[in-house]
């Protein structure tokens, strides 16, 4: 079997049947666009541009006129540019948008190939392997639990999307589909290990996207108490770089490189890459983030990293979540960082915005774990004694309800403080 989805199941000889009929009616020289449902009529269509070596793009399922108005002028000025990316002819996936605009990122197809064979062997994936997919195949993460998955022969189970933050039903379909691959961000996994219903025979759980937050490893060490757990870090122009052990993990580690993988850390902190897996570039943005440095095309992440005495490799922040309010320079990734390391805390987001007067504020949604006892008081005070009194934020929403996602599935910052204030308006 090769896939199931819904009530339904696609064989592997009913799946390349389903290719060739779509290969022979696909028109020539186009990139195709494909909507990622959780279905197998993407996989069919992805794979059917990729017979033709034609450029398969992966957008949200959702896609509204906007979001696919906005491709559209991007794929038309891309097809007009004399000096666009040579043999972009793979994969293109986009990034969450979490900080901005999405980026089409085109795959390089021998890229993707190398991936695939180092997923196969670091993972043991083969015929047996059944992979429980629980993010949109859109997302560069299905790389591994489709597309990997796939290339091994093995079967891939597409969680129905009104059950992707039901951690219950999550943890039911691991068991009723005897999964043995699990891959997901942080978020979902934490909800699946809460569920507190074990599957022993998942032999390997992969968390990405995003840190796992440490103190809930319990959970997920008691929901999968046979699994190796394993933390990968890369970004989407990148793919996988770096792997951990979770069970051995500390906070903010970033894991020891994938072989093939070099790193560096520039004069100013930031993570500049170079993988045997990374994109070719992005097909509707500047592409400044590349250069070529001792022969190796390397990737500047926006990571900003600091190394132990040891080595050990740890992720500070970004970036672009580098700040100044009222002349102080703040990093809203620690100002985070503190906030969920508060007991009674799930998860918490920070942003920043202009007020009236050109001054700036900072705002923060805190996600309060069912039954806790957190107060606005206690989380300030935390902030102003971990990091400098100006990192407090002028507005503290606590919450019950989970925070809104990307099309990828990291938290939506923007929108979650959005939606936030739309219902306490200032």
């Amino acid at each position: 079997m090769a896939l199931r989805f819904a009530n339904e199941k696609t064989t592997y000889e009913e799946l390349v049947a389903a290719v060739e009929a779509a290969v022979s009616g696909a028109p020539p020289d186009e990139v195709h666009v494909v909507r990622a449902g959780r279905d197998g009529r993407a996989v069919i269509d992805t794979l059917a541009a990729q017979a033709c070596r034609r450029p398969a793009l992966l957008i949200p399922h959702d896609a509204g006129v906007d979001y696919t108005a906005r491709i559209s002028r991007d794929l038309r000025a891309f097809t007009d540019d004399p000096e666009r990316l040579p043999n972009a002819h793979g994969l293109w996936t986009t990034t969450s948008g979490s900080t901005g605009r999405p980026k089409i990122v085109a795959h390089d197809p021998d890229g993707v190939d190398r991936f695939v064979r180092w997923a196969r062997t670091r993972f043991a994936l083969g015929t047996d392997t059944v992979s429980l997919s629980l993010s949109p195949i859109n997302f560069d993460i299905a790389t591994l639990d489709v597309w990997a998955v796939l290339a091994a022969g093995g079967q891939v189970v597409f969680a129905p999307q009104e059950d992707l933050t039901n951690g219950a039903a999550l943890a039911a379909a691991a068991r009723t589909h005897n999964v043995s691959l699990l891959q997901a961000v942080p978020v979902v996994l934490t909800l699946i290990a809460r569920a507190r219903t074990p599957a022993p025979q998942v032999r390997t759980v992969v968390s990405t996207g995003d840190f796992y937050p440490l103190e809930t490893l319990p959970d997920l060490d008691a929901a999968f108490p046979r699994a190796a757990l394993w933390s990968v870090y890369g970004s989407t122009e990148t793919n996988d770089s770096f792997v951990l052990d979770l069970r051995g993990a500390t906070a903010g580690e970033l894991g020891d490189p994938v072989d093939g993988v070099h790193h560096r850390i520039d004069g100013t902190g930031e993570l500049v890459v170079s993988t045997p897996f990374q994109a070719l570039g992005y097909v509707n943005a500047p592409n400044d983030a590349w250069r070529t440095a001792e022969g190796r095309r390397e990737f500047r992440t926006g990571d900003l990293v600091t190394t132990d005495t040891d080595g050990t490799l740890r992720l500070s922040g970004r970036s672009d979540r580098q700040v100044k309010v009222r002349g102080v320079r703040l990093s809203l990734d620690a100002i985070e960082t503190v906030l969920r390391h508060q007991n009674g805390v799930a998860d918490a987001v920070v942003t920043v915005r202009s007020k009236g007067s050109g001054d700036r504020e900072l705002l923060a949604a805190v996600l309060v774990e069912p039954g806790a006892a957190v107060t606005n008081l206690a989380l300030r005070s935390a902030v102003s004694s971990a990091l400098n009194p100006t990192a407090v934020p002028s507005r503290t929403f606590l919450t019950t309800e989970p925070f809104p996602v990307t099309g990828t599935g990291k938290t939506d910052r923007n929108s979650a403080i959005r939606r936030l204030l739309e219902r306490q308006p200032v």
